[in-house]
């Protein structure tokens, strides 16, 4: 499994979602934001430890890295430990209710996801 494709993918999730939140969507915005998270989040578990997945559930990739990353080794700090369960959240009103999803909340989920992306390519040394 290659961690790079996945951080590529993390980063064009991350582009659209700024594109999203800029033409006023605000639901895709918050959206994309968090599959920019949950895609970093495997290129970590990828590169930096042994935990594969034939297929990457979402709710498996947010434990295994609390647990691996955050918690055991402490790669990462522990401030991001929330940000999988917030986006998550945010999407799931965004895409499967009649809800929408402000421009502030969408704003404050693109800087949860750039967060999320920065600290994972700082440790995995891909800027």
């Amino acid at each position: 499994m290659d961690w790079q494709v996945y951080l590529a993918k993390a980063r064009n999730s991350l582009r659209t979602a700024q594109s999203a939140y800029a033409q006023g969507d605000f639901d895709s915005c918050a959206s994309r934001a968090y599959f920019a998270v949950f895609q970093a989040e495997v290129a970590a578990l990828i590169k930096l430890t042994e935990f594969r997945q034939d297929q990457w559930r979402h709710d498996r990739v947010q434990e295994e890295f609390n647990r691996r990353l955050i918690q055991a080794r402490k790669v990462f700090p522990a401030s991001l430990r929330s940000i999988h369960d917030d986006l998550i959240g945010r999407r799931h009103l965004a895409d499967y209710t009649d809800q929408h999803i402000s421009a502030r909340i969408a704003e404050r989920c693109l800087r949860k996801a750039v967060e999320m992306l920065t600290a994972i390519e700082r440790i995995v040394g891909e800027p």
